[in-house]
Protein backbone atom coordinates (compact mmCIF):
# COMPACT_ATOMS: atom_id res chain seq x y z
CA UNK A 1 0.00 0.00 0.00
CA UNK A 2 0.93 3.90 -0.49
CA UNK A 3 2.31 5.92 2.17
CA UNK A 4 -0.52 7.33 3.93
CA UNK A 5 -0.98 10.41 5.63
CA UNK A 6 -1.82 9.36 9.70
CA UNK A 7 -4.02 12.50 10.61
CA UNK A 8 -6.89 12.79 12.24
CA UNK A 9 -10.10 15.42 13.16
CA UNK A 10 -11.08 16.41 16.47
CA UNK A 11 -14.40 14.10 15.61
CA UNK A 12 -12.64 11.03 14.32
CA UNK A 13 -10.77 11.19 17.86
CA UNK A 14 -13.80 11.51 19.43
CA UNK A 15 -15.84 8.76 17.14
CA UNK A 16 -12.21 6.33 18.11
CA UNK A 17 -12.65 6.96 21.83
CA UNK A 18 -16.49 6.00 22.48
CA UNK A 19 -15.79 2.95 19.99
CA UNK A 20 -12.92 2.02 22.57
CA UNK A 21 -15.10 3.04 25.29
CA UNK A 22 -17.97 0.74 24.22
CA UNK A 23 -16.09 -2.58 23.04
CA UNK A 24 -16.03 -5.51 25.44
CA UNK A 25 -13.91 -7.72 23.26
CA UNK A 26 -9.95 -6.73 24.40
CA UNK A 27 -8.70 -7.97 20.42
CA UNK A 28 -10.94 -5.55 18.57
CA UNK A 29 -10.58 -2.53 21.66
CA UNK A 30 -6.77 -3.02 20.66
CA UNK A 31 -7.58 -1.37 17.45
CA UNK A 32 -9.02 1.86 18.57
CA UNK A 33 -6.50 2.38 21.04
CA UNK A 34 -3.87 1.76 18.33
CA UNK A 35 -5.70 4.45 16.53
CA UNK A 36 -5.72 6.94 18.86
CA UNK A 37 -1.75 6.05 19.86
CA UNK A 38 -1.55 7.24 16.05
CA UNK A 39 -3.72 10.28 17.06
CA UNK A 40 -1.15 11.83 19.65
CA UNK A 41 2.09 11.08 16.90
CA UNK A 42 3.37 8.37 18.35
CA UNK A 43 4.85 6.52 15.60
CA UNK A 44 3.91 2.78 14.19
CA UNK A 45 6.86 1.66 15.08
CA UNK A 46 6.62 2.48 19.10
CA UNK A 47 2.31 2.00 18.67
CA UNK A 48 3.11 -1.83 17.83
CA UNK A 49 5.68 -2.43 20.60
CA UNK A 50 3.07 -1.02 23.41
CA UNK A 51 0.17 -2.95 21.49
CA UNK A 52 1.94 -6.62 21.20
CA UNK A 53 1.00 -6.70 17.49
CA UNK A 54 3.48 -6.72 14.03
CA UNK A 55 3.65 -3.12 12.59
CA UNK A 56 1.84 -4.35 9.48
CA UNK A 57 -0.99 -5.08 11.59
CA UNK A 58 -1.45 -1.64 12.87
CA UNK A 59 -0.98 -0.08 9.00
CA UNK A 60 -3.54 -2.55 8.43
CA UNK A 61 -5.99 -1.28 10.50
CA UNK A 62 -5.28 2.19 9.73
CA UNK A 63 -5.69 1.60 6.07
CA UNK A 64 -8.76 -0.38 6.64
CA UNK A 65 -9.76 2.53 8.72
CA UNK A 66 -9.55 5.23 6.53
CA UNK A 67 -10.50 3.31 2.77
CA UNK A 68 -13.66 1.41 4.62
CA UNK A 69 -14.61 3.32 7.69
CA UNK A 70 -14.70 3.01 11.81
CA UNK A 71 -17.14 0.36 11.51
CA UNK A 72 -15.03 -2.42 9.58
CA UNK A 73 -12.68 -2.37 13.08
CA UNK A 74 -15.84 -3.22 15.11
CA UNK A 75 -15.64 -6.69 14.45
CA UNK A 76 -13.70 -9.01 12.89
CA UNK A 77 -15.83 -9.98 9.90
CA UNK A 78 -14.89 -13.41 9.28
CA UNK A 79 -15.97 -14.90 6.56
CA UNK A 80 -16.73 -18.79 6.68
CA UNK A 81 -15.17 -20.81 3.77
CA UNK A 82 -17.70 -21.92 1.26
CA UNK A 83 -17.75 -25.29 0.79
CA UNK A 84 -16.46 -27.19 -2.66
CA UNK A 85 -19.88 -29.33 -2.80
CA UNK A 86 -23.10 -27.95 -3.86
CA UNK A 87 -26.01 -28.09 -1.31
CA UNK A 88 -27.24 -31.30 -3.69
CA UNK A 89 -24.18 -33.04 -3.16
CA UNK A 90 -24.03 -32.94 0.21
CA UNK A 91 -27.15 -34.27 0.68
CA UNK A 92 -26.33 -36.78 -1.84
CA UNK A 93 -23.74 -37.91 0.48
CA UNK A 94 -25.43 -37.81 3.37
CA UNK A 95 -27.72 -40.05 1.75
CA UNK A 96 -24.82 -42.45 1.09
CA UNK A 97 -23.51 -42.92 4.36
CA UNK A 98 -27.01 -42.60 5.96
CA UNK A 99 -27.49 -46.49 3.83
CA UNK A 100 -23.57 -47.66 3.82
CA UNK A 101 -22.19 -46.83 7.14
CA UNK A 102 -18.93 -46.19 6.43
CA UNK A 103 -16.38 -46.88 9.69
CA UNK A 104 -13.44 -44.21 8.53
CA UNK A 105 -14.15 -40.77 6.82
CA UNK A 106 -11.34 -41.55 4.28
CA UNK A 107 -13.87 -43.90 2.74
CA UNK A 108 -16.55 -40.88 2.58
CA UNK A 109 -13.10 -38.74 1.30
CA UNK A 110 -13.29 -41.39 -1.44
CA UNK A 111 -16.55 -41.36 -2.26
CA UNK A 112 -17.01 -37.26 -2.85
CA UNK A 113 -13.71 -37.75 -4.83
CA UNK A 114 -15.18 -40.81 -7.20
CA UNK A 115 -18.65 -39.21 -7.44
CA UNK A 116 -18.16 -35.23 -7.59
CA UNK A 117 -14.04 -34.96 -8.25
CA UNK A 118 -13.76 -32.66 -5.45
CA UNK A 119 -10.92 -33.92 -3.04
CA UNK A 120 -11.75 -32.59 0.89
CA UNK A 121 -9.93 -32.54 3.68
CA UNK A 122 -10.55 -34.85 6.31
CA UNK A 123 -11.24 -32.14 8.89
CA UNK A 124 -13.62 -30.46 6.27
CA UNK A 125 -15.54 -33.81 6.02
CA UNK A 126 -15.92 -33.92 9.32
CA UNK A 127 -17.54 -30.26 9.86
CA UNK A 128 -19.81 -30.81 6.69
CA UNK A 129 -21.50 -34.58 8.07
CA UNK A 130 -22.00 -33.33 11.55
CA UNK A 131 -23.76 -30.36 10.32
CA UNK A 132 -26.11 -32.96 8.29
CA UNK A 133 -26.48 -34.47 11.74
CA UNK A 134 -24.50 -37.45 11.29
CA UNK A 135 -22.37 -38.96 13.86
CA UNK A 136 -19.60 -41.87 14.95
CA UNK A 137 -22.10 -44.85 16.36
CA UNK A 138 -21.53 -47.80 17.82
CA UNK A 139 -24.32 -50.19 15.71
CA UNK A 140 -25.89 -52.63 17.10
CA UNK A 141 -26.80 -56.28 15.57
CA UNK A 142 -29.43 -57.78 14.20
CA UNK A 143 -30.11 -61.39 12.71
CA UNK A 144 -29.80 -61.34 9.20
CA UNK A 145 -32.67 -64.12 8.58
CA UNK A 146 -34.47 -63.12 11.69
CA UNK A 147 -38.32 -64.29 11.33
CA UNK A 148 -40.79 -61.73 10.42
CA UNK A 149 -42.20 -58.95 12.91
CA UNK A 150 -45.70 -61.21 13.16
CA UNK A 151 -44.33 -64.48 13.82
CA UNK A 152 -42.39 -63.22 16.48
CA UNK A 153 -45.15 -61.27 17.86
CA UNK A 154 -46.98 -64.92 18.06
CA UNK A 155 -44.25 -66.44 19.75
CA UNK A 156 -45.08 -63.77 22.46
CA UNK A 157 -48.72 -63.79 22.75
CA UNK A 158 -48.67 -68.14 22.98
CA UNK A 159 -45.69 -67.48 25.57
CA UNK A 160 -48.42 -65.60 27.70
CA UNK A 161 -51.16 -67.24 27.05
CA UNK A 162 -49.39 -70.31 27.50
CA UNK A 163 -48.47 -69.38 30.99
CA UNK A 164 -52.33 -67.77 31.89
CA UNK A 165 -53.87 -71.20 31.26
CA UNK A 166 -51.06 -73.49 32.76
CA UNK A 167 -51.58 -76.00 36.05
CA UNK A 168 -50.19 -73.96 39.20
CA UNK A 169 -46.59 -74.66 39.85
CA UNK A 170 -45.90 -74.65 36.36
CA UNK A 171 -42.14 -73.68 35.90
CA UNK A 172 -41.39 -71.53 32.51
CA UNK A 173 -37.53 -71.14 32.26
CA UNK A 174 -35.58 -70.01 29.17
CA UNK A 175 -32.37 -72.16 28.59
CA UNK A 176 -29.55 -72.01 26.03
CA UNK A 177 -25.32 -73.07 26.11
CA UNK A 178 -22.37 -70.68 26.36
CA UNK A 179 -19.03 -70.58 26.15
CA UNK A 180 -17.23 -68.68 28.19
CA UNK A 181 -13.47 -67.57 27.26
CA UNK A 182 -10.72 -67.12 29.98
CA UNK A 183 -10.02 -64.44 28.15
CA UNK A 184 -9.84 -60.43 28.95
CA UNK A 185 -12.49 -59.06 26.31
CA UNK A 186 -12.24 -54.85 25.88
CA UNK A 187 -15.59 -52.88 26.45
CA UNK A 188 -16.31 -48.83 27.16
CA UNK A 189 -15.03 -47.45 30.41
CA UNK A 190 -14.19 -44.32 31.78
CA UNK A 191 -10.60 -43.48 31.70
CA UNK A 192 -7.78 -40.64 31.33
CA UNK A 193 -7.44 -39.60 27.68
CA UNK A 194 -4.34 -38.78 28.73
CA UNK A 195 -3.20 -42.04 29.75
CA UNK A 196 -5.80 -44.60 28.05
CA UNK A 197 -6.03 -48.23 29.57
CA UNK A 198 -3.97 -50.86 28.66
CA UNK A 199 -5.90 -53.89 29.47
CA UNK A 200 -3.98 -57.24 30.09
CA UNK A 201 -4.79 -60.57 27.77
CA UNK A 202 -4.71 -64.49 28.68
CA UNK A 203 -2.66 -66.29 25.75
CA UNK A 204 -4.56 -69.53 26.37
CA UNK A 205 -8.32 -70.28 24.76
CA UNK A 206 -9.35 -72.24 27.82
CA UNK A 207 -12.90 -71.82 28.33
CA UNK A 208 -16.24 -72.99 30.26
CA UNK A 209 -19.37 -74.44 28.63
CA UNK A 210 -22.29 -73.74 30.52
CA UNK A 211 -25.83 -74.42 30.07
CA UNK A 212 -28.33 -72.97 31.72
CA UNK A 213 -31.82 -72.09 32.26
CA UNK A 214 -33.36 -68.85 33.73
CA UNK A 215 -36.22 -68.32 35.83
CA UNK A 216 -38.42 -64.81 35.11
CA UNK A 217 -40.74 -65.45 37.53
CA UNK A 218 -38.40 -66.30 40.45
CA UNK A 219 -35.05 -65.13 38.90
CA UNK A 220 -33.63 -68.34 39.46
CA UNK A 221 -30.40 -69.75 37.70
CA UNK A 222 -30.01 -73.77 36.98
CA UNK A 223 -26.59 -74.40 35.32
CA UNK A 224 -24.42 -77.19 34.40
CA UNK A 225 -20.96 -75.88 33.48
CA UNK A 226 -17.73 -77.50 33.23
CA UNK A 227 -14.80 -77.80 30.27
CA UNK A 228 -17.01 -80.70 28.78
CA UNK A 229 -18.37 -80.01 25.34
CA UNK A 230 -21.65 -79.67 24.65
CA UNK A 231 -23.36 -82.99 22.91
CA UNK A 232 -26.53 -84.82 23.35
CA UNK A 233 -25.23 -86.44 26.40
CA UNK A 234 -24.45 -83.31 28.15
CA UNK A 235 -27.75 -81.96 27.19
CA UNK A 236 -29.44 -84.74 29.10
CA UNK A 237 -27.38 -83.87 32.07
CA UNK A 238 -28.70 -80.67 31.76
CA UNK A 239 -31.74 -81.96 31.76
CA UNK A 240 -31.85 -83.92 34.94
CA UNK A 241 -29.79 -80.85 36.78
CA UNK A 242 -33.40 -79.22 35.99
CA UNK A 243 -35.51 -81.29 37.06
CA UNK A 244 -33.99 -81.95 40.18
CA UNK A 245 -33.71 -78.45 40.74
CA UNK A 246 -37.72 -78.01 40.52
CA UNK A 247 -39.36 -81.68 42.29
CA UNK A 248 -42.09 -80.56 43.04
CA UNK A 249 -43.22 -79.37 39.98
CA UNK A 250 -46.18 -80.21 37.99
CA UNK A 251 -44.96 -79.48 34.60
CA UNK A 252 -41.37 -77.98 33.25
CA UNK A 253 -41.65 -75.74 30.21
CA UNK A 254 -37.79 -74.58 28.39
CA UNK A 255 -37.34 -72.35 25.87
CA UNK A 256 -34.63 -73.10 23.79
CA UNK A 257 -33.16 -72.04 20.43
CA UNK A 258 -32.60 -74.57 17.67
CA UNK A 259 -28.93 -76.49 18.70
CA UNK A 260 -28.90 -79.53 17.10
CA UNK A 261 -27.70 -81.53 20.51
CA UNK A 262 -30.95 -79.84 22.19
CA UNK A 263 -33.26 -81.77 19.54
CA UNK A 264 -30.94 -85.29 18.86
CA UNK A 265 -32.16 -88.78 19.30
CA UNK A 266 -31.02 -89.58 22.38
CA UNK A 267 -32.69 -86.60 23.93
CA UNK A 268 -35.90 -86.72 22.35
CA UNK A 269 -36.26 -90.76 24.00
CA UNK A 270 -34.98 -88.96 27.26
CA UNK A 271 -38.22 -86.93 27.03
CA UNK A 272 -40.84 -89.26 26.25
CA UNK A 273 -39.73 -90.79 29.53
CA UNK A 274 -39.80 -87.78 31.52
CA UNK A 275 -42.94 -86.32 30.31
CA UNK A 276 -42.92 -83.68 32.79
CA UNK A 277 -40.37 -81.70 31.10
CA UNK A 278 -41.40 -80.13 27.49
CA UNK A 279 -39.21 -78.27 25.35
CA UNK A 280 -40.40 -75.67 23.15
CA UNK A 281 -38.31 -74.56 19.83
CA UNK A 282 -38.28 -70.51 19.22
CA UNK A 283 -37.89 -69.73 16.13
CA UNK A 284 -34.87 -69.67 14.04
CA UNK A 285 -32.73 -66.55 14.19
CA UNK A 286 -34.64 -65.26 17.04
CA UNK A 287 -32.24 -64.38 20.00
CA UNK A 288 -34.12 -61.61 20.86
CA UNK A 289 -36.90 -64.29 22.28
CA UNK A 290 -34.76 -65.88 24.42
CA UNK A 291 -34.30 -64.11 27.70
CA UNK A 292 -31.28 -65.94 28.48
CA UNK A 293 -29.69 -63.86 26.32
CA UNK A 294 -29.85 -61.21 28.25
CA UNK A 295 -28.09 -62.92 31.06
CA UNK A 296 -25.47 -63.77 29.12
CA UNK A 297 -24.50 -60.60 28.50
CA UNK A 298 -24.88 -60.06 32.24
CA UNK A 299 -22.75 -62.55 33.02
CA UNK A 300 -19.79 -61.37 30.65
CA UNK A 301 -20.39 -58.00 32.10
CA UNK A 302 -19.74 -59.28 35.62
CA UNK A 303 -16.79 -61.85 34.53
CA UNK A 304 -14.48 -61.37 31.95
CA UNK A 305 -15.36 -57.06 30.74
CA UNK A 306 -12.03 -55.16 31.42
CA UNK A 307 -11.34 -57.71 33.93
CA UNK A 308 -7.82 -59.97 33.68
CA UNK A 309 -7.57 -63.12 35.68
CA UNK A 310 -4.23 -64.47 35.34
CA UNK A 311 -4.73 -68.21 36.15
CA UNK A 312 -7.74 -69.82 34.91
CA UNK A 313 -8.70 -71.52 38.47
CA UNK A 314 -8.97 -67.96 39.69
CA UNK A 315 -11.14 -67.36 36.00
CA UNK A 316 -13.05 -70.46 37.03
CA UNK A 317 -13.55 -70.07 40.81
CA UNK A 318 -15.16 -66.64 40.35
CA UNK A 319 -17.59 -68.07 37.32
CA UNK A 320 -18.94 -70.79 39.54
CA UNK A 321 -18.95 -67.91 42.60
CA UNK A 322 -21.67 -66.03 40.71
CA UNK A 323 -23.52 -68.68 38.46
CA UNK A 324 -24.25 -70.40 42.27
CA UNK A 325 -25.16 -67.23 43.73
CA UNK A 326 -27.22 -65.57 41.10
CA UNK A 327 -29.42 -64.39 44.50
CA UNK A 328 -27.03 -61.85 45.36
CA UNK A 329 -27.84 -59.81 41.99
CA UNK A 330 -31.13 -60.30 42.01
CA UNK A 331 -31.89 -56.50 42.32
CA UNK A 332 -30.21 -55.87 38.79
CA UNK A 333 -31.53 -58.98 37.68
CA UNK A 334 -35.33 -57.36 38.42
CA UNK A 335 -34.27 -55.08 36.45
CA UNK A 336 -32.71 -56.70 33.47
CA UNK A 337 -34.79 -59.72 32.90
CA UNK A 338 -38.19 -58.55 32.19
CA UNK A 339 -40.55 -60.14 29.90
CA UNK A 340 -40.67 -57.66 27.55
CA UNK A 341 -39.57 -59.04 24.19
CA UNK A 342 -37.89 -56.94 21.82
CA UNK A 343 -39.54 -57.67 18.25
CA UNK A 344 -37.09 -57.18 15.34
CA UNK A 345 -38.34 -54.43 12.97
CA UNK A 346 -37.43 -54.67 9.33
CA UNK A 347 -37.89 -51.07 8.88
CA UNK A 348 -34.19 -50.64 10.72
CA UNK A 349 -31.69 -49.04 8.78
CA UNK A 350 -29.46 -52.17 7.82
CA UNK A 351 -26.17 -52.29 6.03
CA UNK A 352 -25.87 -53.60 2.35
CA UNK A 353 -25.17 -57.38 2.07
CA UNK A 354 -21.42 -57.81 0.77
CA UNK A 355 -21.61 -60.03 -2.49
Amino acid sequence: MGLIEMSFTDQEIANLKNYRDNQSDGRLKLRFIALLLLSEGFEVKKVAMVIGNPIKTINNWFFQYKTKGIDSLNSFQYQPKKSFLTTEQIEDMAKWVRETYPSKLKKIRSYIQEKFKVTLSLEGIRKIIKKQGLKLLCPKTTPGKAPTEEDQKKVVEDYFAMKASAQPGTVFLFGDGMHLIHQNIPGLCWGDPKNPPILLTNTGRQRLNILGAYNPDSHEFVHLTGEQNCDAKRVIEYLEVILAAYPLAPRIVLFLDNATYFKAKIVRAWLKSHSKMELIFLPPYSPNLNLIERFWRFVKEELVRNVYYEKYKTFRAKTFQLLNHVDEHIDKLKTLMVEKFQIVTTKAYIVPKQT
